[in-house]
């Protein structure tokens, strides 16, 4: 019995002593590690952790943990410095997907940060039918402040969290008007519905469709009024993409699909440099087009116009584009915030990133005056004031 009880602690003490030195052996090698030490992340979390520690030990004023950590998680996906990727809190994150279906909460303006030194918001379009348009803003009116808070030299971000509130609930907005004069407008939070497109037949049978956006639904909408105006008797079509900063790459594809014949009309490229290609049927739109643009054409909406030149399907008319080549996706944390990611680049079937060209430019460059670009904005610019629109007119016309 004896015996056989040394035998058996031996084979423990072997065994020990093996496992022992595979966990050192692990041990070294995390250690040498680029993913661990003073570099590594979990040193960086650490760091982070420390620093919310002595600022809280430390500063003088009031402290918000969850503020800090906020501006810290912008500023991290910031320094990707990559323009089409950014950090979204919980509520950011509703608003965007709910942005995506062409729905959101709010009171039915667009705005933009006009001047960046001195932070003035601007109007620059309303939702019809919104609480907004029934409160008289106009695009072009500056939202001074909310609720006695003031909008200027604040951020977009900040504005919308100004605004948000349950639905019904009113905030008193402090409008200055292009004239100089400044009113107080009350406004109602609440849903909002936008339309993605709009379309009419033109004189000489010239069907027009507008699109604002490549957002959940676009697609149907844009098949169903190209379908109406073609059984209408339209002999070409006018595509107005100003303004559009895209959307959903599945809607922007099933227009393509729609109008072109077979081929590839859309080419996403990951990080491994693999492409995946998107083709068309070969159903097609066997009419004359044109496409607008403008400077704010963005993603979708430049890549749109770009195609239809390639398949030699349309000529563009109107501004040099921005030049989005880039893919993103939403990307959900733990928290209940999320990243919205650039993970893949597309280019045309020519294989061309419109990034690398600067953008699409115009076979035909027609540009606005600033009197006719704020008209536009108010969709108070009217045919014979639109040169944009007349060039692509006469393009289809004069062939």
């Amino acid at each position: 019995m004896h015996g056989n009880k040394q035998k058996y602690s031996l084979r423990i003490v072997i065994a020990l002593m093996l496992l022992a030195s595979a966990l050192t052996l692990a041990l070294m090698t995390l250690i040498s590690s680029p993913t661990f030490g003073s570099n590594s992340r979990t040193a960086r979390l650490r760091e982070y952790a420390e620093l919310l520690t002595r600022l809280e030990e430390n500063f003088i004023g009031e402290f918000d943990e969850q503020a800090v950590t906020t501006l810290s998680m912008r500023a991290a996906v910031a320094a990707l410095e990559d323009e089409w990727s950014f950090y979204m809190t919980a509520a950011e994150l509703a608003y965007s997907l709910n942005s995506a279906h062409n729905r959101y909460d709010g009171i039915g303006v667009t705005v933009y940060l006009e001047n960046h030194e001195e932070g003035y918001i601007r109007v620059i379009d309303i939702v019809e039918g919104s609480s907004a348009q029934t409160a008289g803003i106009v695009p072009g009116d500056i939202i001074l402040s909310v609720d006695e808070h003031t909008a200027v030299g604040i951020t977009i971000l900040d504005l919308r969290d100004l605004l948000r509130r349950p639905h019904g609930e009113t905030a008193e907005l402090l409008i200055r008007r292009e004239d100089g004069t400044i009113e107080t407008v009350f406004v109602e939070f609440g849903a909002v519905f936008i339309a993605p497109i709009s379309y009419e037949m033109l004189y000489d049978n010239i069907g027009y469709i507008r699109l604002y956006n490549f957002n959940q639904g676009s697609a149907n909408s844009f098949i169903n009024a190209a379908n109406y105006l073609i059984e209408a008797g339209a002999a070409g079509f006018v595509f107005d993409m100003r303004s559009n900063p895209g959307g959903w790459v599945t809607e922007m594809s099933e227009i393509l699909d729609f109008l072109l014949p077979e081929g590839e009309i859309f080419i996403q490229v990951d990080r491994s440099g693999r492409e995946i290609v998107t083709r068309s049927n070969s159903y097609y739109i066997d009419l004359p087009m044109v496409v607008i643009v403008n400077s704010r054409s963005f993603s979708g909406a430049e890549y749109f116009a770009a195609i239809l030149r390639e398949f030699e399907f349309a000529e563009i008319v109107g501004e040099q584009t921005t030049g989005k080549s880039r893919v993103q996706r939403i990307v959900t944390l733990q928290s209940g915030s999320a990243i919205n990611i650039s993970f893949a680049e597309y280019l045309t079937k020519n294989r061309v990133s419109l990034h690398d060209e600067g953008g699409v430019t115009p076979d035909h460059i027609v540009v606005l005056s600033d009197e006719q670009r704020v008209l536009f904005t108010r969709g108070e610019l009217e045919l014979a004031d639109d040169p944009q629109l007349a060039k692509a007119i006469d393009v289809l016309v004069l062939g």
